[in-house]
């Protein structure tokens, strides 16, 4: 998780990922999606297939759920490929189906699921028993921080810090206006802002 960013960009715009020529592929092989080639819905799932279930495992904490969404999403894109207008980026489309996939995994849950953690740190051979005991305890706390937000302040972190999406694509994602998706970026930060300030604190030498 990059503690970094959650403190630095004011505006939820990180690192794009989703680079323009790497949309115009990506738009290119739904195009072909729509044709019937499997070829190009194959090289689709590589790249959307781990970024979907990232998402889905943050929202619904439930492994085999969080894979179900990844199957769903995707068979949608097979399905619906054809109405794909291009007014928007393919990740913005994507991951809105996701998000509605997501949620309604949410609804359906068992209360009793448990959590996994994809993202707990590999501890550095140069650190010492201590250093490595803060690390893992820290990403214990996160880990337990981004639980205990409600699923729409979740999303927004997930949606700006996780699969770099802007304050715009996320109200495109989740149909709402964009001034939503600043005030609940600022309710999560707020809830997390206890931990991030001790990792600040505890990095600094």
């Amino acid at each position: 998780m990059n503690l970094a960013g959650l403190t630095c960009d004011p505006r939820g715009e990180m690192n794009e990922r989703d680079t323009g020529s790497a949309s115009e592929q990506e738009a290119q092989w739904i195009r072909q999606i729509a044709d019937g080639d499997r070829r190009a819905f194959e090289k689709l799932y590589e790249v959307y297939g781990p970024r979907i279930f990232r998402f889905a495992i943050r929202m619904v904490k439930d492994e085999g759920k969080a894979e179900e969404v990844v199957d769903d999403v995707m068979f949608e894109v097979w399905k619906s490929a054809g109405r794909f207008e291009a007014r928007s980026k393919p990740s913005t489309w994507i991951l809105g189906i996701a998000r509605f996939r997501a949620l309604n995994a949410i609804r359906g849950k068992k209360l009793d699921t448990r959590g996994i953690d994809d993202d707990t740190p590999i501890a550095d051979p140069a650190e010492d028993a201590g250093e490595q005991l803060d690390r893992l305890t820290l990403a214990e706390q996160i880990k337990g921080a981004l639980n205990d937000l409600s699923p729409e302040h979740r999303e927004v972190v997930e949606l700006t810090f996780f699969q770099g999406c802007s304050y715009k694509e996320i109200a495109d994602i989740a149909g709402c206006p964009e001034g939503t998706v600043k005030t609940r970026m600022y309710h999560a930060k707020r809830k997390l802002q206890p931990i991030l300030s001790a990792a600040v604190a505890g990095g600094s030498p």
